[in-house]
């Protein structure tokens, strides 16, 4: 005898174009088994080394010297920055952000905001965030700098209460993070973001053209999601901004980083 199917609708995760983001790799290490760990472990040493063997010889036969000054944040290719140090780039920051910089720096340094960050990076891999930018409208998740209109049909949605019922909802808890807009609003609009990932610098003009046209009817709540395998002055971007909250000066603070990125993430 066949068995009836259930009435009950499944919900579904909505699938979005994702070029627009930079992740994480997703497979788990605990899956694979020794010999293979050893295995991806001594590939990577291996690829490492010659890969900086290669950039090394390509850099003396074109006539240079042993590349010096080549920061933490610094790739092939990329603009060398005008700070000499990433305290001098972030009390650049401060100062545009019209914040103290020395406290922002020591804060930054002595690590006071750490805790808050290492938190909501772990909410958002536990909420199944592995790349930056991602967001949750209403615990709808979407992943990736996706274009305004993508944004902006599913912010009507839930304003006009037209969202399709069987979409998953995540429980993202707002917590002590940093927040712009009412707290009533009809739309709670969660971001993870990294502050060196240049897809998080793309979604910036968007989401403040998101919050323009929007105004008083979304939430902004930011989170923090450091790549920092790939992105290693992003954690500690991320704990300077929560200094710079001490002083009132977040969201300035975070304008200027992002629209600053170039200058100080090559350090």
């Amino acid at each position: 005898m066949k068995q009836k199917p259930s009435a009950k609708r499944k919900q579904s995760r909505e699938v979005f174009p994702q070029p627009y983001s930079q992740t994480l790799p997703v497979q788990s290490v605990g899956s694979m088994s020794k010999p293979q760990m050893i295995l991806v472990g001594l590939l990577v040493i291996a690829s490492f080394l010659i890969g900086s063997l290669y950039t090394k010889v390509s850099y003396l036969q074109s006539g240079g010297g042993t590349p010096a000054g080549v920061g933490a944040g610094q790739a092939a290719g990329v603009p060398k920055s005008k700070y000499k140090t990433f305290d001098d780039a972030m009390k650049a920051m401060a100062k545009i952000a019209k914040a103290d910089g020395n406290k922002i720096v020591k804060c930054m340094n002595d690590g006071e905001k750490k805790s808050i960050v290492d938190a909501d990076a772990k909410q958002g891999a536990t909420l199944g965030v592995n790349g930056t930018p991602a967001f949750f409208v209403n615990g709808r998740f979407i992943s990736g700098a996706l274009p305004f209109e993508e944004f902006k049909k599913v912010f009507d949605e839930e304003i006009n209460g037209t969202a399709d019922k069987a979409i998953e909802r995540k429980n993202v808890d707002v917590g002590n993070a940093q927040t712009k807009g009412p707290k009533d609003a009809k739309i709670t609009f969660v971001e993870y973001t990294d502050f060196q990932c240049p897809f998080c610098a793309r979604v910036y003009p968007t989401i403040n053209q998101l919050m323009k046209d929007y105004d008083g009817k979304v939430q902004l709540v930011l989170k923090h999601f450091p790549l920092i395998s790939i992105h290693p002055r992003a954690q500690k971007a991320s704990e300077a901004i929560e200094c710079a909250r001490d002083q009132g000066k977040f969201w300035e603070f975070h304008d200027a980083l992002f629209e600053n990125q170039q200058d100080w993430s090559s350090i």
